[in-house]
């Protein structure tokens, strides 16, 4: 495109003035927090066309332009009708910032006085000074001009033509006209009507559609070539350009007839009646047939339930955007033949969209669709199709309770519909958007055209903080509303928080939230939780502490709540607990084992209490007791030897496989064995959690981390005591750990020294402190001892003479199996 400049008229007002005012002015005259603005004014009739051509219409005096002043948010400080009345030297304007705009005629009238400017510039006005503001304004409408060539005007005995605009504008050019017309931006039909010998009347076709720009130019040609009847358009005196149109216009193609559109179902323009939200049997068709063939289907729709849906209110069914076109899908239209195949037949059908009508309002609702079809020579349809329905008003309304309980599964309200009410839809809001109701969950009493919903939500309804959301749709017809969750009237609550939730039981505390009175107490309370979205009662006891709810299982979810007995409209809000884990202890079997020897030594081993590859859980003292282990079992010159003992190994388990045998040795290197006890070193044998300190040659009992909170530990196990007596140990600590302060909270001891030969079962039961059961567990630790004494005078069996390479010194003899951790 090429740009064309036309002449410019500028009127600069006071320009004289504007440069001697800081000379001419006197500090007394200066303004106090104001300005001056010195204004000028420039128009320019310049547009954007093909090629060059003569000048057009003469730009207006600028004196006649209008000017406004306004600050920056958009509020109108000053206006003046005619720029000519504007004394820049006698207005004063505030210190600040200001939009400047001069205009020239009407923005937004269309035809060939129809020629309009605007233009506009930001100024900062500051104290005492005068600031130079240039407008430059532009046409801001698009121009349009139509000729004709000679060999047009000598095929046809008469013509004419109009430019049919968006905004609904039909500006007629006369066959004489040589003015150009001037239009707001937006599509712009263009249309020619010519009468010739052998055509019966004149006839319309539409030859063009611009999409028209501002500050552009449009000129199209008529031209004819008579020896192929062909009509040529010729854009912007482009003869190559290619939108360029051509047309037949032989005697065949002008005498033939325009479109017509015949209603099947409906007489056109007469207003059937539909119940609001009804359907309607049978069809509500259009059909067309242009025996041209077709070029455009024109819909315009008058709906405000339509409009409020998406629908759009003109569009040409033969030329729908991908999103108009599924919105009218979506919406009930059928449509056959205007697509990309059509050709000469076509029908349009309505019947489905007829469900998607409603009122707006209160009355009865009025809708419209008036179709017109154009053929390929741009003839439209004479007498266009329209087809009228009147929604008849349901009354479709809701009453909702302004309130339900705490807790409440259902909600019940008033609706009023003449209608099938079966077919409304209701819907709850979860998870951030509307849920649809299943048909189990709605149940309908009607009397007449009063209804009763109650509604069954899928959990029970307990934000309180929030407004419980609500639709119902009937047809296209929503309705949107809201509901309270009253407080609930009791509390059900854990005093120490979840440290009152162990692993087969929880402590509760009940109040009443209400001061009407009424008491909570052992005797008027029901404690329910929720089973598969029903709700069953517990029982619990009471005492000083609280209420206490056995029988749980563990490491399961509960949702518990309170009501009252007598009246069961008192309820709390739910709490949700989750018990304890019946965690167990590792290798409680006692099955998982190894042990390494040292190269070249035959007679002695350092047992683990784990698979070979894991890091221990289980730790004993044998580090300790094989530490000064020798290589040789040989007799040495000085007759000293070496003894390496693991107080903790491997046994017989009590159902077969594997236990642990716990026993008091003696070790050492320098050891003599003269047929009596005489180890250099005796220690008691272990097993516990936690880690064997290497450089402080003892046993530090850290434990495992552990969650819950067990009663008892109980496990089996067979005792050999020591020479002279003694007593086996095993302790249970529970730990809360809190960076690096542990606080014990809960212990179990048991010592016994009866000799025991055949494997019975005990147990040890746990005491957890007061202080033990405001706090969670986070640690545990176990310790298992052969007993207290590992002297050569508790030996019961010492090594041969000579024997230290494997022989043992061996005191008291615990063996422990199956180690169980109990909940109740």
């Amino acid at each position: 495109m090429k740009t064309i400049r036309m002449n410019k008229n500028y009127l600069m007002l006071l320009a004289l003035v504007a440069l001697g005012l800081s000379a001419c002015r006197s500090d007394e005259r200066t303004p106090s927090g104001g300005g001056y603005l010195a204004v000028r004014v420039a128009a320019d009739n310049e547009v954007v066309s093909a090629a060059s051509r003569a000048e057009g219409d003469g730009i207006p005096d600028v004196g006649d332009f209008s000017l406004s002043i306004a600050k920056e948010n958009g509020e109108l400080v000053s206006k003046w009708d005619k720029f000519s009345d504007y004394d820049a030297e006698a207005t004063v304007v505030p210190v600040g910032t200001y939009t400047v705009s001069a205009s020239y005629g009407d923005a937004t009238t269309e035809g060939f006085d129809g020629l309009s400017y605007v233009g506009s510039t930001t100024a900062n006005v500051a104290e005492g000074e005068t600031t130079d503001v240039t407008i430059d304004c532009t046409i801001n409408k698009a121009r349009v001009s139509i000729s004709y060539t000679d060999a047009f005007k000598s095929y046809f005995t008469s013509y004419s033509a109009y430019v049919s605009s968006s905004r609904g504008n039909k500006i007629d050019y006369t066959a004489d006209e040589t003015r150009a017309a001037y239009f707001t931006p937006g599509n712009l039909d263009v249309y020619l009507n010519v009468t010739r010998p052998g055509v019966s009347g004149s006839v319309a076709l539409k030859v063009k559609t611009l999409a028209a720009e501002v500050k552009h130019e449009y000129r199209l040609t008529m031209d004819v070539d008579a020896g192929t009847s062909t009509l040529n358009i010729i854009f912007n005196d482009d003869p190559e350009s290619t939108q360029n149109v051509e047309f037949n216009i032989s005697d065949a193609a002008l005498n033939a007839p325009a479109p017509t559109i015949v209603a099947h179902g409906f007489t056109s323009g007469e207003a059937m009646e539909v119940m609001e939200g009804g359907s309607v049997e049978g069809t509500l068709q259009a059909y067309l047939n242009a025996p041209s063939g077709l070029a455009g289907c024109e819909l315009v729709t008058s709906s405000a339930a339509l409009k409020a849906q998406g629908w759009p209110e003109k569009v040409d069914l033969m030329a729908l955007s991908a999103e108009d076109q599924q919105k009218l899908t979506e919406l009930g239209l059928v449509m056959k033949g205007l697509g990309s195949t059509h050709d000469k037949i076509a029908t349009v059908e309505f019947q489905n969209v007829v469900p998607y009508l409603y009122c707006t309002g209160d009355g009865n609702e009025e809708h419209s669709f008036t179709l017109t079809a154009t053929d390929v020579y741009g003839k439209t349809t004479e007498t266009p199709l329209v087809l009228n329905v009147t929604s008849r008003n349901n009354g479709f309304a809701v009453t909702l309770p302004e309130s339900v309980p705490y807790g409440s599964n259902t909600m019940s309200f008033t609706m009023n519909l003449e209608g099938d009410a079966s077919k409304v839809k209701f819907y709850y809001y979860n998870l951030g958007a509307f849920q649809l109701f299943t048909s189990e969950n709605v149940s309908i009493s009607s009397e007449g055209t009063t209804h009763t919903v109650t509604l069954t939500y899928p959990d029970p309804l307990i934000d309180t903080e929030s407004d419980v959301k609500f639709k119902a749709q009937y047809g296209s017809k929503t309705i949107e509303k809201a509901f309270k969750v009253e407080d609930p009237e009791l509390t059900l609550s854990l005093k120490n928080g979840d440290a009152d939730v162990w692993a087969k039981h929880v402590n509760f505390q009940v109040s009443s939230n209400t001061d009407d009175g009424w008491v909570a107490s052992a005797d008027n309370v029901i404690i329910q939780y929720m089973d598969n979205k029903a709700w069953k009662n517990v029982s619990f006891t009471y005492s000083t502490t609280g209420y206490v709810v056995t029988g749980l299982s563990s490491g399961q979810s509960y949702t518990f709540r309170v009501i009252g007995k007598d009246d069961q409209t008192k309820t709390s809000a739910f709490v949700d607990i989750t018990t304890e884990s019946e965690l167990s202890v590792p290798n409680a079997g006692m099955e998982d084992w190894y042990y390494t020897r040292p190269s070249g030594v035959e007679y002695w081993e350092v047992w683990y209490a784990c698979k070979d590859g894991e890091q221990a859980v289980w730790n004993t003292m044998n580090q300790l007791t094989t530490s000064e282990g020798g290589t040789s079992g040989g007799i040495n010159r000085d007759k000293y030897r070496y003894n390496a003992n693991s107080g903790t190994i491997r046994a017989e388990g009590k159902n077969g496989g594997y236990a642990a045998q716990i026993r008091a040795v003696g070790w050492g290197k320098g050891n003599s064995a003269v047929g009596s006890a005489n180890a250099k070193y005796g220690t008691v044998g272990e097993l516990y959690l936690g880690y064997y300190d290497s450089e402080a040659k003892k046993a530090v009992y850290d434990g495992i981390e552990f969650t819950s909170r067990p009663k008892s530990l109980s496990f089996d196990y067979k005792y050999t005591p020591g020479k002279g007596g003694d007593q086996y140990y095993a302790e249970i600590v529970i730990l809360n750990k809190q960076g690096d302060v542990a606080t014990e909270i809960g212990r179990g001891l048991l010592r016994k020294g009866d000799s025991v030969q055949e494997w019975s079962s005990t147990s040890v039961d746990i005491v957890y402190t007061e202080e033990g059961k405001k706090l969670k567990a986070t640690n545990m630790y176990i310790v298992f001892k052969s007993g207290d004494k590992s002297d050569n005078s508790s030996f019961n069996t010492v090594p041969s003479f000579g024997n230290l390479s494997n022989g043992e010194y061996v005191g008291s003899e615990f063996f422990v199996d199956n180690i169980v951790l109990n909940y109740e």
